[in-house]
């Protein structure tokens, strides 16, 4: 069956009101169509009981008609817009730009005006009358526009040379007349004068505010390439001091190796000398004992008596050298043992402390689901410490939480012991939980009331034994996602045999004796946390006192190859 191609112009798909192609084309009782936007606005504005009625027919309807989009109609219009060329009028067979001349017959020129009086479009030619002929003096010539259609009345057929400002909408002369005539109207020129007045102002406020943006982008820009530039310099600065301090270190070493040859080149010469003279002492001793064994073998009374004589003299004693090689060596090794815990720990304090300050002081914190917390204060001689026996009746079990372990930690002995094993890495999956920035692990179990006590054992020389709400930071390099420097966590720091308590970035120094086994009791309702030094004895090393308004969870940091296990309490 053949297929019929009907070519409809674009003016009878315009909207009266807006004079663009229909969006959301509704069809109001009359049997006119308008955007569904434009018709709604328009009958807002006019407001009243009786002002529902047609822009373009102007009948009035007693209630607000209700509005629906006109399903079929829609897709003509969407059809329209996507029409391929070759099914366009011939008025559209041309390119987008070219408007042809109304008056051509045959074969159309294109057109160079638009007269808005005639609402026709000229080619050079047909524009020549307007030009000399008197009566088309008062005509109006624009640019060739390919909706002049539109421009016209459609129930007068005349230009739209009226702006209506109750209706909000262009009318005809005729229009302005009749049924706008008690409508406040003005002429499009004047409309569209006080708009461009309006656009003007826009146009110079958006100006201003590109010019304010542009010089925003500048400082910011000039900001990230300060930055980058201090940042370079301060890498090129850590590494030259970095360097210095490696040189130094294999400075130490050559010497402490260059001692220790020397001291193993005199000892050693010294032993071997002993070891020479032992010889021949000893060989003189084998002989003496030769001659006894004759002497006791003889059966001549005579002979016996003569060597006892002469084989009867003091034994002079042997010279032994008892050389102190494992003391000396023990020395060393001590020395270079308390050298490397003392760069570690100062190593420490600066990159702690110092640089956390600087850090945290343009980084925001996660905001703390609990109220700020007392800090911490330092420990009184007269605390009653009770019993360790009292404590065990409230033993926790404990275990680390995998997805919370930075990915230098080893969990094992059933996820009961963490060891920091840097630099290798653990191949833990990504995890959102997951510290990755500090070596840390949480538990699994949460406190939220009552009592509770645990125990951990610590070989090595840098462990911090906390307790944390949930919401601490994860991610980031910002120091502040260290326990015990932040106000969520509350931490128990060990080093080299040293103890310091730290909360919300404040840090006390605790003297207590050498432990490697600490327990922790935690009283939820009435707010403390109590860590002890256990042994023969049980000493209390620091207690915090706290406010605790969420879920607690027991966290631990290690470095340095350290290694931390949970006991189990029977």
């Amino acid at each position: 069956m053949a297929v019929s191609k009907v070519s409809i112009s674009e003016a009878k798909l315009a909207c009266a009101i807006c004079l663009d192609l229909l969006k959301s084309p509704a069809t109001i009782p009359c049997g006119h169509n308008f955007c569904m936007e434009c018709i709604g606005r328009c009958w807002h504005q006019e407001g009243g009981p009786e002002s529902f009625r047609c822009p373009q027919c102007r009948e009035t309807f007693s209630s607000r008609p209700s509005l629906s989009k006109n399903t079929i109609l829609c897709e003509i219009v969407e059809d329209f817009s996507n029409c391929d060329p070759a099914c366009a009028s011939p008025r559209d067979a041309d390119s987008p730009r070219d408007v042809l001349c109304d008056f051509c017959d045959q074969h159309k020129l294109e057109a160079v005006k638009s007269c808005v009086v005639c609402m026709a479009s000229y080619c050079e030619l047909h524009l020549q009358p307007h030009g000399s002929n008197p009566v088309f003096r008062d005509h109006r010539l624009i640019d060739p526009v390919r909706d002049i259609e539109r421009r016209k009345c459609p129930v007068h057929r005349k230009p739209l040379e009226v702006f209506c400002r109750t209706d909000q909408t262009c009318v005809c002369c005729l229009c302005a007349i009749n049924e706008h005539r008690q409508h406040e109207t003005v002429s499009v020129e004047e409309q569209v004068g006080e708009l461009k007045k309006d656009l003007h102002e826009r146009q110079a406020e958006v100006d201003k505010q590109m010019q304010e943006t542009t010089g925003e982008i500048g400082k910011l820009q000039q900001k990230v390439d300060s930055i980058k530039g201090t940042v370079l310099q301060a890498k090129d600065n850590a590494k030259n001091k970095c360097a210095e301090l490696a040189r130094a270190i294999e400075k130490a070493q050559r010497e402490v190796l260059r001692f220790l040859d020397d001291e193993e080149a005199v000892v050693v010469s010294r032993a071997e000398d002993s070891i020479r003279q032992l010889q021949r002492s000893l060989a003189g001793l084998q002989e003496g004992k030769l001659q006894l064994d004759a002497a006791l073998r003889s059966d001549d009374s005579l002979l016996v008596i003569q060597e006892h004589r002469r084989l009867n003299r003091p034994v002079e004693p042997l010279p032994f050298s008892h050389c102190e090689v494992n003391a000396k060596f023990s020395a060393v090794e001590s020395t270079m043992t308390e050298l490397s815990n003392h760069i570690a720990e100062q190593l420490h304090s600066c990159f702690d402390p110092h640089l956390e300050a600087e850090v945290c002081k343009d980084t925001q914190v996660p905001p703390s689901p609990s109220p700020p917390v007392k800090c911490p204060a330092e420990t009184k001689p007269d605390f009653n410490c009770k019993k360790r026996a009292d404590y065990l009746q409230y033993a926790l079990q404990l275990t680390f939480d995998p997805n919370t372990a930075h990915k230098n930690l080893l969990l094992s002995d059933g996820n009961r012991t963490v060891t920091d094993v840097d630099p290798d890495c653990v191949p833990y999956p990504e995890h959102p939980e997951r510290f990755n920035s500090f070596p840390q692990v949480l538990c699994c179990e949460g406190v939220s009331e009552g009592r509770s006590y645990w125990e951990v054992e610590v070989s090595g020389h840098w462990a911090g034994i906390g307790l944390t709400y949930r919401g601490i930071r994860r991610k980031g390099s910002n120091m502040c996602s260290l326990i015990g420097r932040n106000d969520l966590s509350w931490c128990l720091l060990c080093s080299n045999s040293k103890f310091s308590a730290l909360h919300n970035k404040q840090e006390v120094a605790v003297s207590s004796g050498r432990h490697r086994r600490i327990g922790v009791f935690l009283d939820y309702p009435q707010g403390t946390l109590d860590f002890y030094g256990i042994g023969s004895e049980t000493s209390l090393i620091h207690r915090f006192k706290a406010a605790f308004t969420e879920p607690v969870y027991p966290v631990f940091w290690v470095f340095l190859g350290t290694s931390l296990s949970i006991c189990q309490l029977s």
